[in-house]
């Protein structure tokens, strides 16, 4: 069984339209989760949600890496995650569109590679598939 998470997506817009989905507070705020994200290195960050058992709805993140408009890497900690992950996008102009690859990576211990990453893969990819594409949609 994989010890990540690897989705790939095809999106009909401009990379730039998609990079400011992945890459700005307000938008990842629409789509993902309420949150107080800056594009900088080493910057520290959280998402926040709805507390769930085991899990006090927060998502704390650092900044790792960034190329405009084509990459963005952060740290993703919180619930039984004890050590961040590494959540990354990758973005490629395509001929009519933008596809983006995304990877959540860097699970360890039986629970976190296994029941962790089942249940963040399946949030994940109904996010990538649907509540992204709604934003860029309007």
């Amino acid at each position: 069984m994989a010890r990540e998470i690897n989705i790939e997506r095809f999106y009909p817009y401009p990379i730039e339209k998609v990079w400011k989905a992945i890459a700005t507070s307000e938008a990842l705020s629409e789509w993902l989760m309420p949150n107080d994200f800056k594009l900088e290195i080493g910057y520290e960050f959280s998402f926040q949600t709805k507390p769930q058992p085991g899990f006090d709805g927060i998502v704390k993140c650092k900044v790792i890496d960034f190329e405009e408009p084509k990459r963005l890497t952060y740290t993703w900690q919180g619930g039984p995650l004890k050590k961040p992950t590494n959540v990354s996008f990758v973005l490629k102009s395509t001929q009519g569109g933008t596809t983006l690859l995304f990877k959540h990576s860097g699970f360890e211990g039986f629970i976190n590679q296994y029941i962790v990453r089942f249940i963040l893969g399946n949030g994940w990819k109904s996010l990538l598939f649907k509540k992204i594409k709604l934003y860029l949609d309007k």
